[in-house]
């Protein structure tokens, strides 16, 4: 970790992008994905082998080509090639592709340069300005107020608070937003927040948090019927998933995974949906209280909820053993729309007077409308 003082020599130099000279001193030294290193660290710092990338890129180039064709006749494709990870270089290309965010970007040419140049409403200045230098405070784009990363990602949060004045900003869109404006430019990463909120997590950054509600619900369901070990362990001492993986669920696994694990868990998210962010719930509980020994470990709730909450210990740099491991978690789109559905009718008896609905989610554009998401009628 950076002490204060060096931070703020850090902040100084201004890698991040500001306008401002750049004469203090040399740069930050970082590992591939922005981020500062530190005490000699080199995490992050090798990639795959640029062969094998290239040949990557070849195939996703070719798909984007084909994009519409691809959708009708070869979605099994798509999931493959989302399976072994985007290239780096194009995902600024095929996110918003997966999601729909393309699509939205056409539909609506230059809402998001109105939505910039408009003042927003100074409460939610107030309070998007006091989270921005939290998202990703050593990372080269987020280093300093001035620099392009901070000033991007307030001017995506805001337009957002304006496009949906009814929900207006939830701190857990912050490092979402972010890890996006690592990946593309500003419209781009805007329109995938707004495919993210409406379309994949509906409810989820509304002010009841009822798509949380939902599917926290929803990963005690799969938990049971995944690792009923652990799921006894967490019934037996009160703990229920929304005490631990609200965080998890809501800010995209962010905080909890190395990046490139995370950026390959987020190629599989725009792919498949949900599905994808309960499946990896469920591998870090396993990777928690999978074994015997591990549980005898946490004889109460507070031990349990201390090591789910810490979980990031628990995941290396092993990007492709992790996204094996997710995947091979048994959850198809079929069971997860049949229990969608019986949750569903559970949770309009026990709140009338909601208008959530989950099945709203994914019916018109983008890849999760098409495949592997909980409104499919055939399972993956």
């Amino acid at each position: 970790m950076l002490s204060p003082k060096s931070q703020k020599n850090v902040s100084e130099e201004d890698s991040s992008g500001s306008d401002a000279g750049s004469e203090v001193g040399p740069e930050p030294e970082t590992d591939r994905f922005g981020f500062i290193l530190t005490n000699g660290s080199t995490a992050g710092t090798v990639g795959p082998p640029p062969e094998l990338v290239r040949q990557r890129e070849t195939k996703w180039i070719n798909i984007i080509s084909q994009w519409d064709r691809i959708l009708l006749k070869k979605t099994s494709k798509v999931k493959v090639q989302c399976q072994k990870g985007i290239p780096a270089s194009l995902r600024a290309k095929c996110w918003p592709l997966l999601c729909g965010a393309t699509d939205k970007m056409k539909q609506t040419q230059n809402l998001y340069q109105t939505l910039d140049s408009q003042p927003a409403l100074q409460s939610w200045v107030d309070v998007i300005e006091r989270d921005l230098d939290r998202q990703f405070p050593f990372h080269e784009m987020f280093l300093s107020k001035d620099g392009h990363g901070q000033r991007g990602l307030f001017r995506v949060l805001k337009a957002y608070t304006q496009h949906k004045p009814e929900e207006g900003y939830c701190q857990a869109q912050g490092p979402v937003a972010a890890v996006l404006l690592m990946n593309m430019p500003a419209e781009e990463a805007f329109w995938c927040l707004v495919q993210i909120s409406d379309q994949y997590l509906p409810g989820y950054y509304s002010p009841l948090l009822e798509g949380v509600l939902f599917d926290a619900a929803m990963l005690t369901w799969v938990l049971k019927r995944t690792c009923p070990a652990a799921h006894k362990h967490l019934q037996h001492h009160g703990v229920e998933p929304l005490m631990f993986a609200t965080d998890w669920l809501m800010c995209l696994f962010t905080r909890h995974l190395p990046f490139n694990t995370l950026l390959r868990v987020w190629d599989l998210f725009f792919c498949h949906g949900v599905r994808v962010l309960l499946q990896v719930a469920v591998v870090l509980v396993r990777r928690v209280l999978g074994r015997a020994e591990q549980r005898k470990q946490c004889p109460g709730q507070m031990e349990t909820l201390e090591r789910l909450r810490g979980v990031r210990e628990e995941v290396q740099e092993e990007d492709d053993p992790f996204i094996a491991e997710v995947c091979s978690v048994q959850l198809s789109a079929r069971d997860l729309e049949k229990q969608t559905e019986k949750e569903f009718k559970k949770w309009r008896t026990d709140r009338p007077s909601s208008t959530f609905d989950p099945e709203v989610a994914a019916r018109d554009t983008g890849w999760r409308g098409r495949v592997g998401d909980r409104t499919r009628k055939s399972g993956t």
